[in-house]
């Protein structure tokens, strides 16, 4: 928009109307630009986008309210007064709910009409100011927001480092599951996508998959490092842990959604597991993917108790607790992971 506050345009079908309202305004320090009918005040406007327009309502052609419509499509804080006729009043009236300033009766008054000439343009002026400031604001709420964006997503990343680290740490508490917890999160997101679990929650997924054995900070060194087979009363304490887990996840409000997996990952699809011997749809899909990643990652890892087996007979055996242990429909999403896939996520979870 040019920046020429005292440019002003004139548009009258009468010459001498146009001369002497161009000697009032040249006199009171503004530059003119004049034009004879609406259709060149018009091709002026879009030229030059004077800062104040004054037009007469009645003209050939194009009016001055054909006029004043079409310039605020132009400029909308376009400046507009309107000359009219004692038997215009109306029409010059209806004029304001278009978006002129003011309206100004013939013959003019000199005074009058300078004082509504500066008015009209304090008023624009006023109104590009506050569209500047609505920009400039616009501007600083974007680039905040972008800087909110990239402040959340490294806070996400440290939680996800900080989560994985202490996945690893329950891991080497527990004899024998080194990098089980890497492993298992690789196969669960792995499976969850074949289900078709939507990517919004997989973040969610991915959290009790990491912190599934949270609970076991509370089983006593003497019960989960036992070497031997545990006693019942042992095997009672052990049971504990993914109440346990539950309770530490629910003092932390980003870990909430783990819980489900936290809590229920021991769960069986025929209801024999445990804590609360859930059966079928009413243990999570979380702990029902999990389910089946982590037994196939305790069969074919060696752990000090047992040796582990090739891919192909551990989904045999999956297979074959189908519809006991585990979610049939969740097998056969598991069963769809390539194995080249499984390989790698077993390849670097070991990495260095």
């Amino acid at each position: 928009m040019p920046d020429r506050p005292r440019l002003i345009l004139i548009v009258d079908d009468d010459r001498q109307v146009r001369d002497v309202l161009q000697q009032i305004f040249q006199s009171a320090g503004y530059e003119c630009r004049l034009a004879k009918d609406g259709a060149e005040g018009l091709d002026v406007f879009r030229l030059e986008q004077p800062a104040l327009t004054v037009t007469d309502l009645k003209m050939p052609g194009m009016t001055g309210i054909e006029l004043l419509q079409a310039v605020r499509q132009v400029d909308a804080e376009a400046a507009v007064i309107v000359l009219t006729g004692a038997a215009d009043v109306k029409t010059a009236i209806d004029s304001l709910k278009l978006g002129a300033y003011d309206f100004i009766m013939k013959p003019v008054n000199v005074d009058e009409l300078l004082i509504a000439a500066d008015r009209a343009l304090e008023r624009r002026q006023l109104l590009i100011d506050r569209q500047r400031y609505q920009e400039m604001l616009e501007h600083r709420v974007a680039q905040a927001t972008q800087h909110l964006i990239a402040a959340y997503r490294e806070l996400e990343s440290t939680y996800d480092a900080t989560l994985e680290a202490l996945g690893s740490a329950l891991d080497t508490r527990d004899v024998g599951t080194e990098s089980h917890s890497r492993r298992v999160h690789g196969y669960a997101l792995a499976t969850a996508r074949e289900y078709g679990v939507p990517d919004a929650e997989l973040r969610d997924l991915a959290h009790g998959v990491l912190l599934h054995d949270i609970g076991k900070i509370g089983i006593p060194d003497s019960i989960l490092l036992k070497p031997g087979k545990l006693t019942p009363d042992e095997w009672e304490i052990m049971r504990t842990h993914p109440e346990i887990g539950k309770r530490l996840c629910e003092k932390i409000p980003f870990l909430r959604n783990a819980i489900p997996v936290v809590y229920c990952h021991h769960e069986k699809w025929d209801g024999s597991g445990y804590p609360r011997g859930l059966k079928g749809d009413e243990i999570p899909l979380g702990a029902r993917i999990f389910s089946v990643v982590d037994a196939f990652d305790a069969m074919t890892f060696d752990r000090p108790y047992s040796r582990a087996i090739p891919f192909e007979a551990a989904k045999s055996e999956i297979r074959r607790c189908a519809g006991s242990h585990f979610d049939p429909a969740v097998v056969e999403a598991f069963f769809r992971v390539p194995e080249s896939l499984l390989a790698e996520i077993r390849r670097l979870s070991v990495a260095p």
